[in-house]
């Protein structure tokens, strides 16, 4: 492969599609993320390739994976990408304005109450900024945040998976839930205990509140009984409409099935089940990434009293 010893000239795109194809190590998911064909997504490649000299890539039966350029590349190419972003910060700024594409994966539960007026605010204060929503479970969003494929997170945590420099936007806790007429559930509160055995539907691990129920069942000596695993809402409690199993969800999640009279929610007590709604971020959060980190803060704390209890 020819050489480039020119030093000059990094096309930024180029540089940005190398960077999700070593991320992702696959041309194929990067092309279909971007919007583009494969062979565009392989052109920009090819042309970074000439210019660095030598083979960025090399494939393998999953996909790609870097040569040993491609590994010395990559940082360097990130630190060019992470400034150019600070410099569109920085010239934003001066002129009074936010721009820029911030990309958020949240939990499905958490859309009505939080991002959808997260939007709206957004369109009317910072129309400069666009915001692109993948619903997702915990675990997902968390692996994302990691490939850079999001750039803010907000995943369910426990205390003993949450780190000492997490964000925590709502503490929610959980209740036991029940068809009508339930006897389990009947009461406004139930005691952990009574979970020993009970038929349930639950998401499927890594969900750190999945993780958590069990951990709390092996300490009290409770048989954390799962019947479905099932990571969808809708089919948690209509696994419990249908008297089929019960689950435990947040408050905010069956409010209007209960108010409906289709479920019976029971606030789960000695101990409690609590849920943490985590705000995690990129490790290279842009103006835009931080403004929009700090709106979810202002409708968490204004949205807190209606999620965390029934009235």
């Amino acid at each position: 492969m020819s050489t480039n010893q020119d030093g000059g000239g990094w096309d930024l795109r180029a540089l940005r599609i190398f960077s999700m194809v070593a991320r992702h190590g696959s041309i194929t998911k990067v092309a279909i993320d971007l919007g583009v064909s494969q062979p565009a997504v392989s052109r920009y490649l090819s042309m970074l390739e000439k210019q660095c000299g030598g083979y960025l890539f090399t494939r393998n039966g999953r996909g790609v994976s870097l040569t040993e350029l491609g590994k010395q590349v990559l940082p360097m190419a990130e630190q060019v990408l992470a400034s150019a972003s600070d410099l569109n910060d920085v010239v934003a700024a001066a002129q009074g304005r936010v721009t820029g594409t911030v990309r958020i994966g949240t939990l499905p539960s958490l859309s009505e109450p939080l991002i959808v007026p997260l939007i709206l605010r957004v369109q009317r204060e910072h129309p400069g900024i666009q915001l692109q929503i993948v619903e997702s479970a915990a675990g997902q969003i968390e692996s994302g945040l990691q490939r850079r494929e999001i750039d803010i997170g907000l995943p369910y945590r426990s205390h003993d998976a949450l780190g000492n420099d997490e964000d925590v936007l709502l503490r929610l806790p959980s209740y036991l839930i029940g068809p009508p007429g339930d006897r389990v559930t009947a009461a406004p509160q139930v005691a952990f205990a009574q979970l020993d055995g009970l038929p349930l539907v639950l998401s499927r691990k890594p969900s750190s509140v999945r993780m958590m129920l069990d951990e709390m069942g092996r300490r009290h000596d409770i048989e954390i009984r799962v019947m479905v695993e099932a990571d969808s809402g809708l089919i948690q409690k209509q696994m419990a409409v249908r008297r089929a199993a019960y689950t435990v969800l947040p408050w905010h999640v069956v409010a209007a099935e209960v108010k409906r009279g289709e479920l019976q929610a029971a606030e789960i007590v000695q101990p409690s089940v609590l849920r943490i709604v985590s705000l995690m971020l990129t490790d290279r959060p842009t103006q835009a990434v931080k403004v929009v980190a700090t709106l979810l803060r202002h409708l968490a704390r204004e949205a807190a009293p209606r999620l965390a209890a029934r009235p």
